[in-house]
């Protein structure tokens, strides 16, 4: 009480300021008993004493506690919410890069901004016509800002000004994205009436994506804001990701796949059936750009390409996981047989070719997920061949190689799940499984016969854990 009244946040240093506003924030309970304060402390936040400081530390630190200290009072603000909207309304200001004017905030604060904002009008207690109207009326500017923005790096001709043209188009995204952080579903975006507003952010900042000039930039952006979407718009967001799929997919590099494979996951995994003819219509064209990155020749000793190669192969694997984990593998079985093949065999090569116990983990669980769906005397035609010609050969070649480092903990949860894959083949295929393996396939890596029946044995206990730990002690006896 003695703080807020004795009107030292008015002091000239700036470490006092700062401290006056840490400490209002880490003690916000305080303005719930007494809330006649509150006032006077938004007051100090948005003049000259906070988000208009003469110095820039003060204003960049003042915008995270501010958002906090809006954050943690709710419905306290309800009374103010109107007057600290128009306050901010010029700190919300995207200043393009050819108006020379400075704003206040770097684009970092006023993130936060943004999203002190969205918190102040989705938990409001407006009725939703309201709510909307004020959601609309902070969105819209950076709507049109964005349309005037584009045109005009569309025909930007010097480099430097398709950046900062750039760069600021994709802050005008990020601030859109970061209002929704207020909605924690699209419940909460409906009952506000605000899914007519995103949406047509949405139609506004999808265009970015056929752009050809600064497309890295432009992208990153846009599929943020798709994310978000999702979580906020949930399938009203569903007929605009074929089209920007598309678009992300012309002229993309190993980091934009990388980057563009998340958000099909995440559209996969949340829709599951209802994105099945998305999904059937883009699997091959989304393979394809991958097979062509990962087959793009690289210098031997470019170790920055070796890890975007390794890091884009983990992405398509967990893809394929998302895919049969979410019970579409009927997408992948659609393809044709040839594609069907190809599919499988870089699945084999993941788990057995490449020294990555991450990628290899995710291949394992592929392949036991796929033998529990096909691997049946139901599955498709030429799948059990598979089975013993490539998975359980895979399960042993693997274990077996010298990079396979049993000492290390991701390895040992890549074994894990090679133990899973071949129990799920015993359990699909029955003796025929330990017939195949006693009498042909152990024998020809010269597996003594006293291992090959203690392996079998194991195998066959109901207890799957008796079996994973029996395994690690199997291939560290067969190592040569």
């Amino acid at each position: 009480r003695t703080l807020v009244t004795s009107g030292v946040s008015s002091y000239q240093h700036t470490s006092v300021t700062l401290e006056f506003f840490e400490t209002v924030v880490r003690y916000e309970k305080f303005f719930t008993v007494e809330p006649q304060h509150i006032p006077c402390v938004l007051m100090a936040f948005l003049d000259h004493r906070g988000l208009r400081h003469a110095s820039a530390k003060v204003r960049s630190r003042t915008a995270y506690l501010f958002s906090r200290f809006v954050k943690s009072l709710n419905k306290q603000m309800n009374p103010f919410i109107e007057d600290i909207l128009n306050r901010i309304q010029d700190l919300l200001e995207l200043s393009p890069p050819e108006n020379g004017y400075q704003s206040l905030l770097s684009s970092d604060d006023q993130l936060f901004i943004y999203e002190t904002a969205g918190v102040l009008i989705v938990n409001s207690e407006y009725p939703a016509e309201r709510k909307q109207a004020l959601m609309r009326n902070l969105l819209t500017p950076l709507m049109e800002k964005f349309k005037i923005l584009l045109e005009k790096l569309m025909l930007a001709q010097d480099e430097e000004r398709q950046a900062s043209l750039a760069d600021c188009l994709n802050h005008a995204v990020g601030f859109a994205s970061r209002t929704s952080k207020a909605f924690s579903n699209k419940q909460t975006v409906k009952q506000c009436g605000c899914s007519e507003v995103y949406l047509d952010c949405l139609q506004t900042f999808l265009p970015a994506l056929s752009c050809p000039l600064q497309k890295d930039v432009l992208r990153s952006g846009v599929r943020t804001f798709l994310h978000r979407m999702i979580i906020c718009l949930e399938e009203e967001v569903l007929p605009f990701i074929p089209s920007a799929s598309e678009h992300m997919l012309k002229d993309c590099e190993a980091k934009d796949l990388q980057e563009l494979i998340p958000l099909i996951n995440q559209i996969t995994a949340k829709f599951k059936v209802q994105v099945s003819p998305f999904l059937q219509q883009m699997f091959m064209p989304l393979l394809r750009a991958i097979f062509e990155v990962l087959l793009r020749p690289a210098e031997d000793n470019d170790q920055s390409a070796a890890l975007e190669k390794q890091m884009l192969r983990r992405s398509y694997f967990a893809f394929l996981q998302t895919v049969t984990g979410s019970g579409m593998s009927e997408v992948i079985a659609n393809q044709g047989a040839e594609n069907v093949e190809r599919v499988l065999v870089t699945v084999i090569q993941g788990a057995v070719e490449y020294p990555d116990p991450i990628a290899q983990k995710t291949c394992f669980i592929i392949l036991s997920k796929l033998v529990e769906l096909w691997g049946g005397e139901d599955g498709p035609v030429g799948f059990a061949d598979f089975v013993y010609k490539h998975i359980v050969p895979a399960c042993f070649l693997a274990p077996l190689k010298q990079t396979f480092d049993l000492a290390d903990a991701q390895t040992v949860l890549a074994l894990s799940e090679c133990a899973v894959t071949l129990k799920t083949i015993h359990l699909k295929r029955g003796p025929e499984c330990v017939q195949y393996l006693q009498q042909e396939y152990l024998p020809s890596l010269q597996v003594a016969p006293e291992i090959i029946q203690e392996f079998c044995q194991a195998l066959q206990q109901p207890d799957a854990k008796v079996f994973k730990n029996y395994l690690k002690v199997f291939f560290q006896r067969a190592k040569p």
